[in-house]
């Protein structure tokens, strides 16, 4: 195991890293962005509007710097990872990220994603309200090999149970071809409950993967 790491909550400096661990994440090994082939942007384009809507600092979704820990190691940033309470302040957190998008993003970007939502809807997974959801994680490539998803899990899992004590459950979704995510997460004690899957091969050309994964964790009352 590496030295010297110290976790912490994200900050606002943070943003460019964060918004590199939403890119890389989102892609699952794949060279398919989703912001990129759903909205018709360039990856550069995706990064400066992603930069923008984390900016905004609203709690509670995906695209929040506060659902954010990150690794360091020797003062640079080496992993982050992102969880939220699904819910916790009365409000979905795709209806969040939903007007978050809607805001931000030029309205052909938004028009263009809606002429695909029937087909993307094909794998979406509802969150559950009152869990734990987990996000994003990467780790920079200089870093890999020493646990450090593992560790920045663990941990914030623990911090948001310790804040939500009446939380029984962690969820994660996943891209049936991100096999290393998978496996990173059965070692940590997830299962897979279900997967949604379409059968229309076109999907491939917006996201990374025509199934997608659910997996979930209970969590131990002491």
């Amino acid at each position: 195991m590496m030295e010297n790491i110290i976790i912490r909550t994200a900050v606002a400096g943070d943003i460019p890293f964060l918004v590199e661990t939403i890119v890389e994440a989102e892609k699952s090994g794949t060279d398919k962005l989703s912001y990129s082939t759903i909205f018709g942007l360039t990856e550069a384009e995706v990064k400066t509007y992603l930069s923008d809507m984390m900016a905004e600092e609203i709690d509670g979704c995906e695209l929040s710097v506060s659902s954010f820990l990150v690794a360091e190691s020797d003062g640079t940033i080496a992993a982050a990872l992102s969880a939220w309470i699904e819910g916790s302040e009365g409000i979905p957190s795709a209806v969040l990220k939903g007007n978050l998008l809607s805001y931000t993003l030029p309205v052909r970007c938004i028009e263009k994603a809606m002429t695909l939502n029937s087909m993307i809807r094909e794998i979406h997974i509802e969150y559950t309200p009152g869990t734990i959801q987990i996000g994003a994680g990467y780790v920079a490539p200089g870093f890999r090999g020493h646990k450090l998803l593992g560790l920045l899990s663990d941990e914030i899992i623990q911090r948001l149970a310790a804040a939500n004590p009446q939380v029984s459950a962690v969820w994660a979704q996943i891209f049936s071809c991100n096999t290393p995510s998978i496996r990173t997460y059965e070692k940590a004690g997830f299962a897979e409950i279900s997967r949604k899957e379409s059968n229309n091969m076109e999907i491939l050309e917006y996201l990374p993967s025509n199934i997608k994964v659910l997996m979930k964790k209970d969590l131990t009352k002491t």
